[in-house]
């Protein structure tokens, strides 16, 4: 009988500590979740602090040099003629330039011309460039062919001869031509001429040509 007491005594003590140690178990196990935690979620960055990508500046060390421009592009005053460069017998001139002078360094000296145009009825084609007082032509090899003045408001390098001057004054600056009638005064020197064209009425000078002989 006491055995029996003792039995029950005790199965009542373990169904009375069983939902205690139960309970204890569920909240260790609440606090070690609490304790771990979940998993923190990752954090956002934010780009209100980063600094926006440069704007590329563009390259410009390949810009154009000082004008950009060919010497035939490039628009000059008239022309002056250095006494050194005047018309002589020795070396025959006309605006400062000689025949045969090619054709990149007549430009660099005269500049743009008003207009061009090539002249096919002569035997070898011959490129003409007009400004505004006087043309230049040149020949199939790029060398300078003919100058011809046609204004009286540019000096030709002639010692001080112009357009609209008379014969009289032609004759004490160059002297006596090589062929003369009453249109054309003639002067020869070093494979060239040098023609002056006169009005036969007023007797004055009408248009000044170098160009070489034939």
């Amino acid at each position: 009988m006491k055995k029996q007491l003792h039995r029950i005594v005790l199965i009542g003590f373990a169904i009375a500590i069983l939902p205690a140690a139960t309970g204890c178990e569920t909240v260790h196990n609440l606090q070690s979740k609490d304790q771990s935690g979940a998993a923190a979620p990752p954090a956002v960055t934010s780009n209100t602090n980063k600094p926006a990508p440069a704007t590329p500046v563009p390259d410009r060390s390949a810009a154009v040099s000082s004008n950009g421009q060919e010497p035939s592009d490039i628009v000059k005053e008239k022309p002056q003629v250095s006494p050194d460069k005047a018309y002589r017998v020795s070396k025959p001139t006309l605006m400062g330039a000689t025949l045969g002078t090619p054709k990149e360094e007549v430009l660099n000296l005269f500049g743009k011309a008003r207009n061009t145009f090539i002249m096919d009825e002569d035997p070898q084609a011959v490129t003409v460039y007009e400004y505004p007082d006087f043309s230049i032509g040149f020949n199939v090899f790029d060398r300078l062919e003919f100058v011809q003045v046609l204004s009286p408001d540019i000096d030709p390098g002639l010692n001080g001869l112009q357009l609209g001057d008379t014969i009289g004054e032609a004759l004490n600056v160059l002297g006596k031509p090589d062929n003369r009638t009453d249109y054309v005064l003639a002067y020869k020197a070093l494979n060239t001429i040098l023609k002056l064209d006169v009005d036969p009425g007023s007797g004055t000078i009408k248009s000044i040509k170098l160009f070489p002989a034939s």
